[in-house]
């Protein structure tokens, strides 16, 4: 894939979830285009080692902090950290997320209380600190939350992730009614099928769940994509790097769906 270079030049951001998958390529791709970078995981080893591999790819300056996001306390600590380390932040992609797969009459309360806690609290101790941070400017800061297809559509045994993902869009969209005056811009991308080790992980759960095979759950998921494959973290990542560039200053309070086609398939 083609990209313009220097999208990001000169701008500070901060990944949560930065470990591995989707984070993990916004963290390459942002990196490519010229960002400094604070990439936050709770697997300090896990995102140790992508700055590591960012640093041997490229110039850009990149730190890697530890945090759990459903700790208020770990966030503060984590964000006060970024500044100290990139002196301001002129974006955050708020990422970091899990899933669980059960139908809702039979899910215990502390498993759905994990993802709304991580997913949903998560998503707001992030924006918090980020809008506390941010600075007043001309519309070129940005936040961007990774929500999900499921946060604009339910289905079967997603009853914890879809209502946390619905949840991060209706967040978004608050903080963009409430930081546009200062210049902020706040956004939800929205992921169809991609594959990471998360969607490994849902083809085995729902495979667990219902008796069929790994394959053939997979093939029904490609059944519904005009072009019968999933998304690639690179293509997902570009959306990130245009939402938290100059090419969207007149862009927020959107859900930017990036499915191939599943909704029409």
């Amino acid at each position: 894939m083609t990209t313009a270079l220097g999208l990001l030049d000169g701008r500070r951001i901060i990944i949560t979830g930065a470990g591995r998958g989707i984070g993990k390529g916004v963290a390459i791709a942002c990196a490519a285009q010229g960002a400094s970078i604070a990439l936050l995981d709770i697997d300090s080893e896990l995102v140790q080692s992508v700055v590591q591999d960012l640093k041997l790819q490229s110039s850009a300056r990149a730190v890697s902090l530890q945090v759990d996001i459903s700790s208020e306390a770990s966030v503060q600590r984590a964000f006060a950290e970024c500044i100290e380390e990139l002196g301001q932040i002129d974006g955050v992609v708020i990422n970091a997320g899990v899933l669980h797969l059960e139908p809702v009459e039979s899910m215990p309360l502390k498993d759905w209380q994990r993802v709304i806690d991580i997913n949903l609290t998560g998503s707001f101790l992030c924006a918090r600190e980020a809008a506390k941070l941010m600075q007043v400017n001309d519309g070129s800061s940005s936040i961007v939350f990774t929500s999900s297809l499921f946060g604009l559509r339910g289905g079967k045994e997603n009853g914890a992730y879809s209502a946390s993902k619905f949840g991060v869009i209706g967040l978004a969209q608050c903080l963009a009614a409430e930081l546009g005056a200062r210049g902020i811009r706040v956004n939800s991308v929205c992921p169809g099928q991609v594959q990471t080790e998360m969607i490994d992980k849902l083809l085995v759960d729902r495979s667990s769940l219902t008796g069929q095979s790994v394959e053939q759950i997979r093939s029904e998921l490609l059944s519904h994509i005009p072009s019968h494959r999933m998304g690639t973290i690179e293509e997902i990542a570009q959306t990130f790097v245009f939402l938290l560039s100059e090419q969207s200053r007149y862009i927020t309070g959107h859900s930017l769906v990036v499915d191939g086609g599943w909704q029409v398939g």
